[in-house]
């Protein structure tokens, strides 16, 4: 699944208590180190509404650069009430970081053993991403993102950006072949005696796949409008597969397009297209 175009820059953002400094507005900036950063941790701050000019559709919902613990919960409504006195998906409470170790892969000693979840060292030093796949296309006007992580020891929640707008789900699955990996920047330099020496950057997640066996028609009014519209710059929001929670953390993410392949017409009435896509950091 591919989420495009993200919607957020459209909306309005209200809601919570917000420091001045960093205000709620940095969700609608495209650095994610621009954040918005809650003044504490009750929960009628750290909660937001996002309102748009009109209703919209929308598959995919994500809050990457989050500071959430291990212990944090979300609620994610959708409404085109403003009151929310209906809504049209409402997740409950939930916890943001599932378990992502299955049973027997890892050793009885390990301190993670019963919960399956990250560590709070594991939670430093990445952009860590709260995503909510919707089980089928929503249009909604306003929607409400509510935390509850009461026992952060930062004393505030905060994130760099909202993702929310539609997603492409190709009729055909991806190839066998679809690889992803970490790349990064680090600099490394060497000293005359050999010793090296690293500029060390936060490594980039980066999937790579095909997809064979499209009509010509989902090719065309799909594929090859959504490159026309996203290019190299815009945001897409990758999805691996829906229904994972497993290894949904480590195969979802906000990115880019890193090249535009072209789309081929091997066969008559079918068309292929490979795909790069980047790790926004």
């Amino acid at each position: 699944m591919i989420g495009f175009p993200n919607r957020i820059d459209t909306a309005a953002i209200t809601g919570g208590s917000f420091v001045a400094t960093l205000p709620l507005a940095n969700l609608q900036t495209r650095s994610l180190g621009e954040v918005a950063r809650s003044t504490n941790l009750n929960l009628s701050s750290t909660r937001f509404d996002i309102a748009f000019p009109k209703q919209v559709s929308a598959r995919v919902f994500a809050l990457p650069n989050h500071n959430i613990t291990i212990y944090g919960k979300y609620r994610l409504r959708c409404s085109n009430d403003p009151g929310y006195a209906t809504t049209l998906f409402d997740t409950g409470w939930v916890r943001v970081w599932p378990a992502i170790y299955p049973y027997g892969t890892l050793p009885w000693e390990d301190s993670r053993w019963w919960s399956g979840r990250n560590s709070l060292d594991q939670l430093a030093g990445q952009y860590a991403t709260l995503t909510v796949i919707l089980p089928q296309t929503v249009v909604a006007q306003y929607w409400r993102l509510e935390i509850d992580d009461g026992g952060n020891p930062a004393g505030f929640i905060q994130a760099g950006r909202v993702f929310i707008g539609p997603a492409w789900q190709p009729a055909t699955n991806p190839s066998f072949g679809l690889s992803i990996g970490w790349e990064t920047k680090t600099d490394v330099q060497a000293a005359l005696g050999g010793a090296e020496y690293f500029g060390r950057r936060v490594p980039y997640r980066v999937t790579k796949f095909t997809i064979d066996y499209m009509s010509e028609d989902e090719g065309f009014a799909s594929a090859f409008d959504m490159d026309r519209q996203a290019g190299i710059d815009q945001e897409v929001f990758w999805v691996h597969d829906p229904d994972d929670t497993v290894h949904a953390q480590r195969r979802q993410y906000l990115g880019r397009f890193q090249v535009l392949n072209p789309l081929q017409l091997p066969v008559f009435n079918t068309t292929t297209k490979a795909y790069e896509i980047k790790e926004l950091q």
